[in-house]
């Protein structure tokens, strides 16, 4: 049993050793390639320079936009005409005589200004007057209309509705603004 023992332990044949060499050589030459890995630079490519430039030159183009922004960009206000603001404002000052009208058949007296009878304006300014006669004077930009209201309703409505709605274009009968 001792001479097994021994057959055991004694080295490898030489086929079998070179087995292990070429293991170990193999170990060997992936620890230095890995260690020539480690210590040659990272490669460097012009890309990461390329990055390093765009946060800058991003920040003073949107800059630059932000400071003077290009026509192409501004959205276009579009203007109401002048007989479209005349109309509308011949609308609300239509809404307030009626508000001020109802007011005065509820409490028997006119109110002392707009708020009594609701959201008043900034366009429309009222005025009481003797008795239950008051006055309207509406503007808008440099358009101002100024209605009694003892004066009949349609001269202040004139051809409003119909320019607001679209019907026509222009006042050509209506009212004309005083």
């Amino acid at each position: 049993m001792g001479e097994e023992h021994k057959d055991k332990a004694k080295p490898p044949s030489w086929p079998e050793s070179s087995e292990y060499e070429e293991a170990l050589s193999g170990v060997l030459e992936d620890q230095v390639r890995r260690q020539e890995l480690r210590s040659a630079a990272a490669p460097t490519s012009g890309r990461s320079r390329l990055h390093a430039f765009v946060p800058p030159v991003l920040a003073l183009v949107s800059i630059w936009l932000w400071a003077f922004p290009p026509a192409a960009l501004s959205p276009v206000v579009p203007t109401v005409p002048p007989a479209n603001q005349e109309a509308g404002l011949r609308i609300e000052m239509f809404m307030q005589f009626n508000n001020i009208q109802r007011y005065l058949a509820e409490n028997g007296r006119l109110p002392s200004d707009l708020r009594e009878v609701g959201d008043g304006s900034e366009e429309v300014l009222y005025t009481p007057q003797g008795g239950n006669t008051f006055r309207l004077t509406g503007q808008v930009g440099d358009i101002r209309v100024d209605f009694t209201s003892n004066e009949p309703v349609e001269d202040l409505l004139g051809n409003a509705i119909a320019i607001v709605s679209g019907r026509v274009s222009s006042p050509s009968q209506g009212a004309p603004a005083s």
